[in-house]
């Protein structure tokens, strides 16, 4: 992505601007030329990747630019490598910033969901307070013991029926029902005040309303009159009682006490359903603040990361070498196009010779005349050389020395001027050579 916004058009384009690029070449060329010229001449290279000891990829890149002028080929690379930091450092800040806000919003998200299911939950339980699963134990040992005192009125409502018909007998009997009463009562409010002490660390919590105390409260004290009502009759009276009183007051608590069971009893038989209902919400609850839990760990990781990218401490790329001015052009490569130059040369005019000499029919030897005519020569005449043709001869060997000469002293000023300097030239190659004149002791 850094590369494609590096090669966009504008930015090449600004770039040429700014340094005045390919304005020197006569007539200035289109936009388009200048973009499409910059894009030939940008390279933008993977020079190797290499594990840190965070065990994380290093990748490096060479950024080159290709111009006429070194300088300014120099300075654009740089100016490209500028533009590459900047834009990768802006790049990531932008991405830590988006990730850093997608987590905020999604927690945000998280925690009305979470207060709407709060809600829900604290709804569910003050409409279902007696059908709690929490209190089922508690529950269950109340209805035991209403059951049981519920059979106790019962057959203290049977002995109050039958003191009618055995009124002989009320002396001892009435005592004894005095008593038993009594120990109903006291033991009524031993387990009352017990269940009032297991109550009062769960209405701390919530889970038991302040109307259930209440009413415990109110049987605790009812429980105390009663008592202190059987023992002023007791003492007053001699063990003596009125069945019709008695009767009354019996099923008046048979009466309390079968509505307190049968409230129970519909309690216990909904309580399944409840649990099944709150786990439910439950879980939905326990999901949610794990998943709170998870993006807030997130968005703490981001907002690290994204101070790591403010600070400038995270993954990012680093120069390792600026941009220099060329010793030397990149191309055209002189030597090569010298030495092919001059080889293709060569080439062609020893093909060219030998092609002349496949062509020429000439007969210079007795050979070639026996070999093209069959015919045994019977003398040969050797060529009688003249002294304007010796004269000839000495100038024409003179003449090509000299054009030699000329070619040698014309290569060179050519390879001084275009190619190296000639000392350098001369440097390089004495350093070439010189290993190879140590290696076998001829220095």
């Amino acid at each position: 992505m850094i590369e494609q916004r590096l090669l966009a058009r504008d930015n090449l384009l600004s770039i040429a601007e700014k340094f005045s690029l390919y304005r020197s070449e006569g007539k200035p060329p289109s936009p388009t030329a200048i973009v499409g010229s910059m894009r030939d001449s940008i390279s933008i290279d993977q020079i190797g990747v290499s594990r840190s000891r965070r065990n994380t990829q290093i990748v490096g890149f060479e950024v080159a630019f290709r111009y006429s002028n070194a300088t300014m080929s120099a300075r654009v690379a740089n100016e490209l490598v500028t533009s590459i930091l900047s834009q990768n450092l802006e790049t990531r800040l932008s991405r830590a910033a988006e990730t850093s806000e997608f987590f905020q919003q999604q927690l945000r998200d998280l925690e009305n969901e979470l207060l709407t299911m709060e809600r829900k939950i604290a709804a569910y339980k003050r409409d279902n307070e007696a059908a709690l699963p929490d209190t089922l134990g508690i529950r269950r040992e109340q209805l035991t013991i209403i059951l049981s005192n519920l059979n106790q009125i019962d057959a203290q409502l049977q002995i109050a029926s039958n003191a009618d018909s055995n009124s002989a007998a009320t002396g001892d009997a009435n005592a004894q029902q005095l008593a038993f009463s009594l120990q109903s009562q006291e033991l009524n409010y031993d387990a009352f005040v017990e269940r009032r002490e297991l109550l009062t660390p769960l209405l701390e919590k919530g889970f038991v309303s302040q109307r259930t105390m209440d009413d415990l409260d109110r049987q605790i004290a009812l429980a105390e009159i009663e008592i202190a009502a059987i023992k002023a009759r007791m003492a007053q009276e001699g063990f003596t009682t009125d069945p019709a009183t008695r009767t009354k007051l019996l099923e008046a608590q048979q009466s309390e006490l079968t509505r307190r069971a049968d409230n129970l009893k519909e309690s216990i038989a909904k309580t399944p359903t409840v649990e099944v209902e709150l786990a439910a919400m439950t879980r939905d609850y326990e999901n949610l603040r794990d998943e709170f839990s998870q993006t807030k760990a997130k968005l703490t990781d981001a907002e690290i990361g994204e101070r790591l990218e403010q600070d400038r401490q995270a993954e990012r790329f680093e120069v390792l070498e600026q941009a220099t001015i060329p010793e030397a052009p990149t191309k055209p490569n002189r030597i090569q196009i010298v030495a092919a130059g001059g080889g293709g040369a060569l080439a062609i005019g020893a093909a060219l010779v030998f092609l002349l000499e496949f062509l020429d029919n000439s007969i210079r030897t007795a050979g070639d005349l026996e070999r093209r005519l069959k015919v045994r020569p019977i003398a040969v005449i050797p060529y009688v050389t003249t002294r304007r043709e010796r004269i000839r001869q000495v100038v024409r060997r003179l003449l090509t020395f000299c054009l030699f000469l000329l070619f040698v002293a014309c290569v060179t000023l050519l390879v001084d001027r275009y190619v190296m300097p000639i000392d350098l030239l001369a440097e390089r190659v004495w350093l070439m050579i010189e290993p190879l004149l140590s290696k076998f002791n001829l220095t």
